[in-house]
Formats: structure tokens, C-alpha cells, sequence
């Protein structure tokens, strides 16, 4: 290692750490953040009340969805309550398949299947991740995933936010020529054409190394309950384990410090990476985020600091 002990000490003051809040255990957080616009919830929402990490498996007859593996996390933040962290909140998301079809829709002649549809709770720190592919298109518009947040109190709704999320057209151009994908031809909508569209809702997207992407979203919200209840989940029918495709975050050349790859850098991997450089700590305490030769200096554990600050895209 070479960092030495009076330079570790010092690492946080040279990183700017000063500008930033402490809001919960493990996580760093800017002092504030722009509250997240609502968007139209669109005709294609349906209330499957399917709790499930891996939306990619139709559990209507167990097959897997085919298409560019996507990793998705958003962490739902309190905008009005210094960014703290929102748990308990239902997250749905809902998008189309590599084909431009949605599940359960007449329209789109899908009714009883059940793709690319499925929510989870949030956890301690405001966040939920899902398991899906990367969307395909259809007619009049970009390329976008739906997502719902709820609370809830018994059988009544207490909050209720839509909006959307968008990605980089270079990273979609990309994706379209793959199969299956590039069976529909060339799209006609983009986000610079699509009148729903916000940059607002653009969406951090990077490779996972492994032929997959990993996106991620903070949604800051005014007005979340303070106290919020987990909603009670319908089972899915027929319980299908996970496809062996396995979009997971790949070792640390993705996100400098992020040792667990959960797409953030925490202040207990901060602490860990110190740590480690002062000989504290094996490398294996960190072992997606390290650098690939070993070897810590300060560039690298300000780069970290970066990283928790605006996130490993």
C-alpha cells in the first residue's frame, strides 16, 4: 500500500468532505437535492402486486424475457427532510419488452402475462433494485421505464407519485443493434422527439462488464409520511427461480470504493478503504472496490469520496 497514515488522515479534508451531511448510517448525502417531476402514469400500468427483486420472469409460465440484462436501483429520498432516507415505500416499476409490448394488456395482446412488472420495498436506506432488461421501443416514444411510489396505511393509500426514466440515446442506439432488438428496425422517436421526455428523469447508466448494464435513480420527494407501511404483497402463482443470467456489478473498475457493488459508496466503505490502506484491514474486505493492482494512493481514495457524493455513474 501507499498511503501513509498522516495522508489518510488527511484524504477527507482534501476530498471537500466538509461540504457534505452524514444523513444516515453508511451513506453519504448531499445537503440538499431537486425534488424528482411527476410524469404521466400512461395507459399501461396494472396493479400486479407482484414483490419480487427479478421482474425478467413471466410467472404465468416461468420463461425469462430475452434482452440486454439491466440492473436498476432507485433510493427514494425525502427532499424536505435534509435527503433522508425514505424505507417502507413501495416501489412498482412497469416497461415494455425488446419488442415494444407490455404484459397484461389487450391492446398489445399480452393479457395474462406478467414481464418486466413487479415491485419491492425499501429498505433502511431508501432503496430498492431491480432485476430487468433493457426496454425496447414502440411508436411515439423514447426509450423509458415506468416507476410508482406508494405508501400505504392499512387499505388506504397515503401517497402516490408517477414519473419516468429515461436514458442516454448513444447507450440505446447501442442496445438496439443487439438482438433482439434489431428485429424491429431503426426507432422513430428519440429523446430530443419525445414530448414527455425530461432530463430531469435521465437516468445513470454504465456497462456491468459482463454484456449488461447497471442504472441508477435518486427520487426525491416532498410530503412521504413519516411513518410508512409495508404493503401487504400478492404471491406470485407459480414461484420460478432466478434465469442464470446475472447482470451483477463487476469488480472495481466500475465504481472506485464501492466494495460490495450495490452501485453506491457507503461511509462504512470509506472507512474500510482507509482502512485497507493502512494495513487495518485484508483486501478482501473490499473486493469490488479496490483497484485492479492493489494499490491505494489518494487519488484514488478522493476519487471514492467522489463517488459518494454523486454516485457511481
Amino acid at each position: 500500500m501507499v498511503v501513509s497514515r498522516r495522508d489518510a488522515l488527511k484524504f477527507l479534508g482534501a476530498a471537500g468532505v466538509s461540504s457534505i451531511a452524514i444523513g444516515r448510517p453508511g451513506r453519504l448525502l448531499a445537503q440538499s437535492c431537486a425534488v424528482t417531476p411527476p410524469e404521466t402514469i400512461g395507459p399501461y400500468f396494472v396493479d400486479e402486486m407482484l414483490e419480487r427483486a427479478d421482474v425478467r420472469v413471466d410467472p404465468s409460465d416461468g420463461s425469462v424475457t430475452p434482452g440486454v440484462p439491466l440492473r436498476l436501483v432507485i433510493n427514494v429520498l425525502r427532499a424536505d427532510d435534509n435527503c433522508a432516507p425514505a424505507s417502507g415505500v413501495q416501489v412498482d416499476i412497469w416497461h415494455c419488452d425488446a419488442g415494444g409490448l407490455y404484459s397484461d394488456e389487450a391492446a398489445n395482446g399480452t393479457v395474462g402475462r406478467k414481464f418486466l412488472r413487479g415491485y419491492q420495498v425499501t429498505d433502511a436506506n431508501g432503496a430498492v433494485t431491480f432485476l430487468t432488461i433493457y426496454p425496447g421501443w414502440y411508436s411515439g416514444r423514447t426509450i423509458h421505464v415506468h416507476f410508482r411510489i406508494r405508501t400505504v396505511d392499512g387499505a388506504a393509500t397515503t401517497y402516490d407519485f408517477a414519473s419516468q426514466l429515461y436514458f442516454d440515446d448513444a447507450i440505446s442506439d447501442a442496445v438496439l443493434s443487439e438482438p433482439p432488438y434489431n428485429a424491429r428496425g431503426t426507432r422513430n422517436t428519440t429523446n430530443a422527439d419525445d414530448s414527455i421526455y425530461t432530463p430531469a428523469t435521465l437516468m445513470t447508466v454504465v456497462s456491468d462488464g459482463s454484456g449488461g448494464y447497471q442504472g441508477s435513480f435518486d427520487v426525491a420527494l416532498n410530503g412521504l409520511p413519516a411513518g410508512t407501511a409495508t404493503p401487504q404483497a400478492t404471491a406470485s402463482p407459480t414461484p420460478t427461480a432466478s434465469p442464470s443470467v446475472n447482470p451483477t456489478v463487476t469488480p472495481r473498475s466500475r465504481c472506485s470504493g464501492d466494495c460490495n457493488g450495490d452501485g453506491q459508496v457507503s461511509v462504512d466503505e470509506l472507512v474500510t478503504l482507509v482502512d485497507t490502506a493502512l494495513g487495518g484491514a485484508q483486501p478482501s474486505a473490499c473486493p469490488m472496490g479496490l483497484p485492479d493492482d492493489g494499490e491505494l494512493d489518494i487519488a484514488f481514495l478522493v476519487d471514492a469520496v467522489g463517488k459518494a457524493l454523486n454516485g457511481c455513474g
